[in-house]
Order: C-alpha cells, then sequence, then structure tokens
C-alpha cells in the first residue's frame, strides 16, 4: 500500500510492550507508519471493532503437500481399513491402468481395532494401479504388491537402516524410500498447481507467513520464480530438505537467499519417526509393543557432517525429533556446534516428548523449540496406551519451555493438522479437543497463557526466522503484515475462541482477504 491510510475504531493487539495500547494505526509503503498518530489527510479504514494482531504465521507447514493432498484420496475420515479399501476401489474405476493411487490421511488409531491394516486388503482387490497410501503422520504408507514390485522392495529381506516394514505392506520411515523413489515426480507446472492451491486456503485463514519446512530443488525454483513476478500474496521463509545434497550445495556456496516474500537461509532433516507409527526414538520401549523403541534416520557421523555444513555456510539447522532419545541425540550433537556460533537459533522441529533434564539444554545452548500445539491434543487418545501415565508429563511441554527461558515458535504441521492457526491457538491455551474435553485439559500443567499463546504465532514465530526486528509486533517501521479477527482471542470465552472468524489477512499494506466491508 503506497498511499497512507489509517486504520481506526479496532482493538488493537500489538505485543508490543513499548506501545500495548493503540487506538489508530497508520500504514504507508507497506509498513506500520504510526500509532496513534491521526493524519487528517488521508483514508480512514473503519474496523467496526475488529480485532487486530500481528499477522499469523504457521512455523512448520508444508506448502506444496497441502496442494497435493488435494488432489489424493482423503483418508482422514475413514473408520476401518476396509473403508479405505473400498475408495480405492472407487479411485481405481477413475484412473488409467497404469496410473498410480495415491491416498494421504488414515490412521489406525482411529480405528475400533487400532491395528496395523494387512497387505490381503489392497493386494486382493480387482484393481491394476500400484497403491501408496501415506499416513497421517508422513512417516509411514500402506502399499499394495504392484508398488511393492515397481520399487523392486523385498519384504522378505531385512528392512533398511531406519526403516521397518509391517505385515508385508505397511513402510514405516526409511522404508519407504524405495517406492518414493520410483513415483512419478512432479514437473513444475504441477507444483506450481499445488502452491497455488495452499495458497489459495492460507490467506483466509489470517496467515501471513509461513516457515516450509522441506523445500526439494522444483519448488524452490517455482517459489523463486512466483517471488519475482510478484505473485507471492503471502511471505515464506524456506527450509531446504536435507536429501538433495545438490541443492544445499548450491546454496552453501551462493549463501542465504533473500527476497521481499521468499527467503532460505535454513535445512531440514530428520532423526527419528513420529509416536503414530511407533517410530519416534525413544529412550524406553513402547508400551503397546515392548521390543521397539522407535526408528534413527540418520548416523551420528551423517548428521555431524550437515550440522558442519550449516555451521559453515552460516544456514541455521531445524531437526525433525519427536521422541525423547531422539530428542536427546539432537541436542548432544548440536551442543557439539552451538556453542561455536553466535546467534544461530537452531531449532528442533517438535520438540514433543522431552525429558525434565534435557529442558534447560534448549535455552542454554540458545536451541528453539518449533512446536504445533495440535498434534498433543491430537495425540492424547491414544498416548496413555503408547507410552504409559509415567512418560506422559513430557509430551509437549510449553509451559516448561516459556519457564526455562525459551521462545517457542508455533505452527501446525499442515497438511498432517488442519493448517488453522485458530486451532493452534486454542490447543495451546486448553489442551483440549473441540469438544471441550478432558474438562481440565489434558496434562493441563503444560497450558500457556493467551498472550503466550499468541506470541508462538506472532512474536516468537518471527524470531524463529531471524526476522523480529520487522515482524511479529505491531510497531512503527514494521511490516504491515496483520490479521483481522471478529473478536479478541485473548479476551474471550474459551469455549468461543474455535468461533473466531477471520475477517481480513493484509501483507505489506495489501489486503489479500477482505470481509471487512
Amino acid at each position: 500500500m503506497s498511499r497512507k491510510v489509517n486504520l481506526i475504531n479496532g482493538n488493537f493487539i500489538t505485543l508490543d510492550d513499548s506501545c500495548p495500547i493503540a487506538d489508530t494505526i497508520s500504514v504507508e509503503k507497506g509498513r506500520i507508519a504510526g500509532i496513534n498518530a491521526t493524519d487528517h489527510n488521508c483514508e480512514n479504514i473503519d474496523l467496526q471493532g475488529a480485532a487486530v494482531i500481528p499477522g499469523f504465521t504457521d512455523s512448520h507447514f508444508h506448502l506444496s503437500n497441502l496442494g497435493k493432498q488435494l488432489h489424493s484420496l482423503n483418508l482422514r475420515n475413514c473408520q476401518s481399513s476396509k473403508d479405505v479399501a473400498e475408495r480405492v476401489v472407487t479411485r481405481s474405476r477413475e484412473l488409467a491402468k497404469c496410473d498410480w493411487i495415491f491416498g494421504f490421511g488414515w490412521d489406525h488409531n482411529k480405528w475400533a481395532d487400532r491395528e496395523f491394516p494387512t497387505a490381503d486388503l489392497l493386494n486382493d482387490l480387482a484393481i491394476s494401479q500400484p497403491v501408496m497410501l501415506t499416513r497421517i503422520d508422513g512417516h509411514s504408507c500402506w502399499v499394495n504388491q504392484k508398488a511393492m514390485q515397481l520399487s523392486g522392495l523385498d519384504v522378505s529381506i531385512n528392512p533398511p537402516e531406519g526403516g521397518d516394514i509391517i505385515n508385508d505392506c505397511i513402510l514405516i520411515d526409511n522404508a519407504m524410500n524405495p517406492v518414493q523413489f520410483v513415483i512419478p515426480k512432479p514437473d513444475e507446472a504441477i507444483v506450481e498447481k499445488w502452491i497455488k492451491l495452499a495458497l489459495k486456503i492460507i490467506i483466509t485463514r489470517g496467515i501471513t507467513n509461513i516457515h516450509d519446512a522441506w523445500q526439494d530443488p522444483t519448488t524452490v525454483k517455482v517459489l523463486q520464480q512466483l517471488s519475482e513476478a510478484g505473485k507471492l500474496p503471502i511471505r515464506i521463509y524456506g527450509m531446504l530438505g536435507s536429501s538433495h545434497p545438490k541443492l544445499l550445495k548450491h546454496f552453501f556456496k551462493e549463501g542465504i537467499f533473500r527476497s521481499e516474500k521468499y527467503n532460505i537461509r535454513s535445512v531440514k532433516a530428520f532423526i527419528d519417526g513420529a509416536l503414530g507409527s511407533r517410530g519416534a526414538a525413544l529412550l524406553e520401549p513402547y508400551c503397546d509393543d515392548l521390543n521397539n523403541c522407535g526408528l534413527i534416520l540418520i548416523s551420528d557421523k551423517d548428521f555431524k557432517k550437515l550440522a558442519q555444513k550449516c555451521q559453515d555456510a552460516g544456514f541455521q539447522l531445524c531437526t525433525h525429533a519427536i521422541g525423547d532419545r531422539g530428542n536427546k541425540m539432537v541436542l548432544d550433537i548440536y551442543s557439539e556446534f552451538t556453542k561455536e556460533l553466535n546467534n544461530h537459533r537452531w531449532r528442533i522441529e517438535h520438540a514433543q516428548m522431552i525429558c525434565d533434564e534435557d529442558i534447560p539444554r534448549f535455552a542454554k545452548a540458545g536451541i528453539v523449540p518449533s512446536m504445533q500445539p495440535s498434534h498433543c491434543t491430537s495425540d492424547m487418545p491414544w498416548l496413555h496406551d503408547r507410552l504409559g501415565s509415567n512418560r506422559l508429563h513430557r509430551i509437549s511441554r510449553w509451559q516448561s519451555f516459556i519457564d526455562a527461558g525459551c521462545k517457542i515458535p508455533g505452527g501446525s504441521d499442515c497438511p498432517i493438522e488442519e493448517g488453522n492457526p485458530i486451532f493452534e491457538y486454542y490447543a495451546a491455551v486448553t489442551r483440549k479437543n473441540h469438544n471441550g474435553t478432558p474438562n481440565d485439559g489434558w496434562q493441563k500443567q503444560e497450558a500457556v497463557s493467551r498472550i503466550d499463546a499468541l506470541k508462538m504465532f506472532t512474536t516468537w514465530a518471527a524470531y524463529g526466522e531471524f526476522a523480529e526486528h520487522r515482524r511479529g509486533k505491531i510497531r512503527p517501521g514494521f511490516d504491515a503484515d496483520l490479521t483481522f479477527l471478529n473478536q479478541d482471542i485473548t479476551e474471550c470465552p474459551e469455549k468461543e475462541i474455535l468461533k473466531t472468524e477471520v475477517l481480513g489477512t493484509m501483507v505489506a499494506g495489501e489486503f489479500i482477504f477482505n470481509k471487512l466491508n
């Protein structure tokens, strides 16, 4: 917005201690030009009481995957493995014989038997296509014999390091690699279509910025082209996928990539799997699988090599770690490198299960826990069976991190979760599901205050991408990235939070979504 405008009659939540209360906000040339400085020679935009907050940032998002899932079988609401198989048959009739059938979102923890499906369910179907159905956590998939044959995967041979095969059809973590290698690779046109579909959804949720947590060469190229053409409505902070060595080599040589809407200065890696598929690395066995302590997906040697390259190039390292053993391993290795770095802000993505003694290590070493509140409320129905009562307090320790002095960038891990900041905010302050249970909140000692929850998706999210000097607060000189809501989520009754409506999304002073008028 090149012209200057005054935003008036709004409930402004600045999150700026130097000016916590505002009656008006002036916006000019994409920035906050002033607060409480009325200019009668410019246009006024009457917000009619709308709440205005710094723009929502989702600090752990999968942009192209969101668009991709819109073209896959949606298996989230399937109530059984048989239900999934029936949807596969229906889809097979719509496709050519050589096409792959892709699906996403099945979750055996929601089924009555809570058991992984067996191989015969897909193999006995009267279909000719290869099938790959990704579990909700993205760390396992269900495939048929045709997909196995095309990939050359032999279930009679021991699974690869960091992987497992269950029931001759469920591929866990690194065991998925052979199938992922042979599936058709999307070209730039398809990836651009996925990204645009995802962006169309994102802007209606009040999201002004995402941290895109795994980018391949095609995604990077498409986003750079969209950025150069001025076609990115929101800001994107890119994490390069660590399994793309040529991509990493290029950026490590060229250095940090910066533009107005798209920046790359971080690398995403994986240390373990997920709790839902029992791939998260635990210090003690799973209570419902006593011979299993989870998986480690990368060797110490390879992880240290990656950390050294990130350190040398000045790139932020962001590592997926879910289990208590996985987190401890990342902390151990990070700590070897971060003591030599200044203001590195290396992140642990998810940091879902943490031992008491490891909480202070984050703050001491300047390691940032990047967390997704709805993972807690999605997983809580089955965590007792998986971990036992003595380990439940280690899950999603938001308040413990805050008490230790950590800043927590908040996200959703969309499309694994919905990707709605209001849902994430609600989970952070209540630790309840959308039905309001459990009444007191699950492990309620880790619920956070309304303001701290808002900081997770604004101020602390900006810190997580080195942007706290220009975003995350409503302050003169900061980017005019704002989210407009129909009510004040820091004050409204708890049960009303989920009813909050996004009225507008502004990035660089321009409305990219507007229901205010």
